[in-house]
């Protein structure tokens, strides 16, 4: 097919720049990654080699997308390098460690690692983790990465405070833990690729030559590292694309600097710009919803979105009375849409924070049918003690120096090697200044070790010897060996622990998929194969990546998870002030204008249907609390609105009839149900003697008796006789 078919003349000028610095300024929806892969299509086509060719974005998962269709396009030829950026370190910093100084077999340690190694760092140094908290100590050493600060940098700026003089101490120490163990963390990667390219001009050379034109996807989200990293190796060429969108920048919580997209210009005067402004995914309606909120930010470039999409249904607002009949309401209405004949793959939850995912799982649970859903949430599998037990052997496998793993395997399953013994270990391998794991052939020659520990630690030593020997060329049949081998397959069965068992299979399983796709994919210089290119993988997994979109489940999500991701119908759960915007973030203008891009993302997930939920209560650490509907709602156009209010009584049957929408304004939606005989009316707040406030949910008839429904803050719903029950108005506030 031709390269250019079916492209915008914006699109087509894109895909055919080929010298110099390009900024794509790609809106919500604009068909970005068709011109990332077109472009790619069209260098190779001009007798570009693809060796020659690197683009490079946030997520496995959108990776593997632009991989994908990069193939399609191309066909028989060698596709370039499609990665992530970590990914793209990680691999150079293999594949050249004897220029950088690095042991190639290096482990990774994600989160949980690092903070363990800092725990470690604070016990060497004799410091209080509850007066230093290793989290906040990990986010600022993270930061100084980002910064490209070694331990030794920092330390050289802290001047006399004391937090950053002791952040530098345990930096210090957690640099040398790092080392020792042959490891890097996350921010590592990026920080040792830059310095490498910037301090060593071998290294500088040979990326230069190998890689003639970069192209950067989500540049908006870049932090300084990747910002620098990006820049320097475009070199003096500067045949650097960069694609993205200002107003869809949302993790500066994490180091993302939106001036890296906004200042471009700067950075290369001679930079072509191209704005793609058609949306091709969602309704005219939820495009001008997006569009009012977003222009109420300043930092951003302005474009003018358009499409040609219908007009659709309006962005439906609902309110209701707290988190659980805000479920309810989300559940009725997936179960609408459901029934209409929509899948429940195609119908995705937002939310602000993972704490609001309680009250939607219970809602979601307790339909009659339950709705089918997941938490798309793919690390957490991974932060399971089983699954992290089974990768702990299979790193220490990979790079024997690794001591958070050795640590960690030594005594599971349980095998009589307990701390006692292992700081006896730890002291002799200082004095003879050697690793942990090298110690394990000298256990006969340590006194202080007791008779049973060195039976227990030689058991282990062979153990880990067979293992070393077992082929690696098949990650489901060595993780089936370690399982087994180990003997932590047989304790679990032992402890009949089924739920355990069942996450070994599914570890085993991402094994066996692991293999296909390298066996399926043989030229692709990408693909991962091996041990080493499977601890990798897990190690740099995102959200989404374990999120299967052909499974039909109803995805529960982030709004941040939700980042790249389409759906036909989208909920947006808990738009209020406090939660979106988040209270953290509201008397800051910079974050507050990012907590709207962060709206205007959830916003522009959705193809058809939109709901955007509040509640006029919400339990916040287990304390009931008056809400404000979010300030964001209000920045919404009223023409694309249809406001439903559940308060008062609405009921799902109410609001089959279709959307009621009629005209340019905002429409309400109120049918509250009066009861006759006691004068209360359904949505209306009363207060009982003993159980408090709650809100009257409606009306039965029991035993010839007239009876109410009343939803406690307290003790949830009672059925009561408004004869006998006592029950008193309250006026509303």
């Amino acid at each position: 097919m031709d390269i250019l078919d079916g492209l915008t003349p914006a699109q087509q000028e894109a895909v055919t720049h080929v010298d110099g610095p390009l900024l794509v300024l790609a809106g919500a929806g604009s068909g970005k990654t068709r011109v990332i892969t077109r472009r790619i299509a069209y260098l190779m086509s001009r007798g570009i080699p693809s060796y020659n060719i690197l683009a490079i974005t946030f997520t496995n998962k959108a990776a593997g997308e632009m991989r994908e269709r990069t193939l399609a396009l191309v066909g028989s030829a060698r596709p370039p390098l499609v990665t992530t950026f970590h990914s793209f370190c990680a691999r150079m910093l293999r594949e050249y460690a004897d220029r950088l100084g690095f042991d190639r077999a290096f482990t990774i340690y994600d989160t949980s690692d690092q903070t363990a190694a800092i725990k470690r760092a604070l016990q060497q140094l004799a410091l209080d983790p509850t007066h230093f908290d290793p989290g906040k100590i990990a986010t600022t050493i993270s930061r100084a990465k980002n910064r490209l600060q070694r331990a030794q940098d920092y330390a050289a700026h802290v001047g006399i405070e004391l937090w950053p003089r002791t952040v530098a101490r345990v930096y210090e120490a957690y640099e040398a833990i790092l080392r020792q163990s042959h490891a890097l963390d996350f921010d590592d990667l990026l920080m040792e690729f830059a310095l490498g390219v910037r301090g060593k001009p071998e290294f500088r050379d040979v990326m230069h030559e190998r890689f003639h034109y970069i192209l950067v996807d989500e540049y908006q989200d870049t932090n300084h590292a990747q910002y620098i990293l990006a820049r320097d190796l475009a070199g003096a060429r500067k045949n650097l694309c960069v694609t993205g969108d200002p107003d869809q920048s949302i993790y500066g919580w994490r180091g993302a600097e939106l001036s890296n997209i906004l200042d471009f210009e700067k950075d290369f005067p001679k930079a072509r710009v191209v704005l793609l402004e058609k949306n091709y995914r969602s309704t005219q309606t939820i495009l001008a919803a997006a569009d009012g909120v977003i222009r109420h930010n300043c930092q951003r470039k302005a474009k003018g979105l358009f499409t040609d999409n219908p007009a659709g249904d309006p962005v439906r607002v609902v309110e209701t009375d707290d988190e659980e009949a805000e479920a309810g309401s989300i559940v009725r209405r997936i179960g609408q849409l459901h029934g209409a004949g929509t899948a429940y793959r195609s119908i995705a939850i937002f939310v602000r924070t993972a704490a609001q995912m309680r009250a939607l799982e219970d809602g979601l649970r307790r339909a009659r049918p339950p709705v089918p859903y997941e938490v798309v949430r793919g690390t957490s599998f991974y932060e399971r003690k089983e699954v992290r037990d089974i990768l702990a052997y299979l790193e220490v496998l990979h790079n024997p120096h690794d001591e958070l793993g050795l640590r960690r395997i030594i005594n599971a399953p349980p095998r009589g090697i307990g701390d006692k013994t292992i700081d006896v270990l730890r002291a002799w391998a200082d004095r003879e200044g050697i690793s942990l794991y090298d110690t394990l052939p000298h256990v006969v020659d340590i006194p202080e070790l007791a008779t049973r520990a060195r039976a227990a630690l030689a058991r282990f030593k062979d153990l880990l010897a067979h293992l070393r020997d077992e082929p690696r060329d098949s990650m489901q049949r060595l993780m089936i060996s370690v399982i087994r081998e180990s003997g932590y397959g047989e304790s679990l069965e032992e402890e009949a622990d089924r739920e355990r068992l069942a996450n070994l299979d599914e570890l085993v399983t991402l094994g066996a998929n692991f293999d296909r796709l390298g066996a399926e994919n043989p030229k692709d210089p990408t693909a991962s194969r091996g041990l080493e290119g499977f601890l990798e993988t897990v190690c740099l997994s995102s959200d989404q990546d374990m999120y299967d979109e052909k499974v039909d489940r109803v995805p529960l999500m982030t709004l941040h998870a939700a980042k790249g991701l389409e759906f036909p119908a989208v909920f947006i759960a808990g738009c209020e002030d406090g939660l979106l915007p988040h209270i953290r973030h509201v008397e800051d203008r910079s974050e507050l204008e990012e907590e709207r891009r962060l709206f205007f993302v959830g916003i522009t997930r959705s193809m058809k249907q939109l709901t955007l939920s509040h509640a006029r209560f919400r339990r916040i650490r287990g304390r009931l609390e008056r809400c404000i509907k979010s300030r964001f709602i209000e920045e919404i156009p009223p023409g694309t609105l249809q406001v439903i209010d559940e308060t008062t009584g609405t009921t799902p049957s109410a609001l089959n009839g279709g959307s009621g929408y009629s005209g340019p304004g905002p429409q309400r939606v109120v049918r509250p149900e009066v009861d006759a005989k006691t004068g209360l009316a359904a949505g209306e707040m009363v207060r009982h003697p003993t159980y408090g406030l709650g809100r009257v949910v409606a009306f039965t008839t029991a035993g010839g008796r007239r009876m109410v429904r009343v939803r406690f803050n307290t003790v949830g719903e009672k059925t009561l006789d408004p004869e006998y029950a006592r029950l008193v108005k309250v006026a509303p506030a």
